[in-house]
């Protein structure tokens, strides 16, 4: 059963694009250990020499150690897990950044201007609630720097470089403000492991209000 529903999971996520080394390595790795357990079991029912040999014995220790530097190989190779946390809560931090930009826009083309705190965001009839950092639970730093921009910060504990490229992009390509014109993802989002400001200025002739919607002006061909 873990055979199957390990090849289950690793054939959905590679029909949906989802297939990360990380992943990968992670199902590899349950699916040699549960083969390597239901392998055993299968020779143990038929072998005959039972009370002589000696393989099962050294088979026991080649498969422990087999599994132990996995394990091991796994740290160096993904991290440990409170990297792993701190690349998680980095992403949601981008993922939040992105959508307060969007709220910001938003209420700079219904409003005309730039809202002073992140507070004036807040919407009870949209159910808008300001987001804060994961893993401190603080509210994310935003500065007005004129009429047209303001910027957002964030403390990251890892570097962006350091997992390559991602998809963060994509699964926002429907928002309409600042993040995206057409279905390209047009912004810097790369960050250190460290206190990181992104600095957004309005451009007022690509965004225009038309019977009170949002519309956003093609780029000239």
């Amino acid at each position: 059963m873990t055979i199957i529903v390990d090849l289950i999971i690793l054939v959905n996520n590679f029909l949906g694009g989802e297939l990360t080394i990380q992943f990968f390595l992670k199902i590899l790795i349950v699916l040699l250990v549960a083969a390597s357990v239901f392998g055993y079991y299968i020779w143990d029912l038929r072998r005959k020499d039972a009370e002589t040999s000696k393989i099962p014995k050294k088979l026991a220790w080649v498969v422990s150690f087999v599994v132990l530097a996995s394990i091991i190989g796994g740290f160096f190779i993904i991290g440990t897990p409170a990297v792993q946390r701190d690349r998680r809560f980095d992403e949601q931090r981008i993922s939040d950044l992105q959508t307060l930009q969007n709220e910001i826009v938003n209420y700079w083309t219904q409003k005309e201007k730039l809202p002073q705190n992140l507070g004036e965001l807040e919407d009870s009839i949209s159910g808008f609630i300001v987001l804060k950092d994961p893993g401190s639970d603080a509210s994310y730093e935003y500065n007005v720097i004129d009429p047209l921009s303001f910027e957002l910060c964030a403390a990251f504990k890892t570097s962006s470089k350091d997992f390559g490229s991602t998809s963060i992009g994509s699964k926002y390509s429907s928002m309409e403000p600042s993040l995206y014109r057409g279905n390209v993802f047009q912004q810097n989002w790369e960050h250190e492991a460290e206190r990181t400001c992104f600095t957004r200025t309005i451009d007022p002739d690509l965004y225009k209000l038309n019977n009170g919607q949002l519309k956003v002006a093609a780029p000239a061909q």
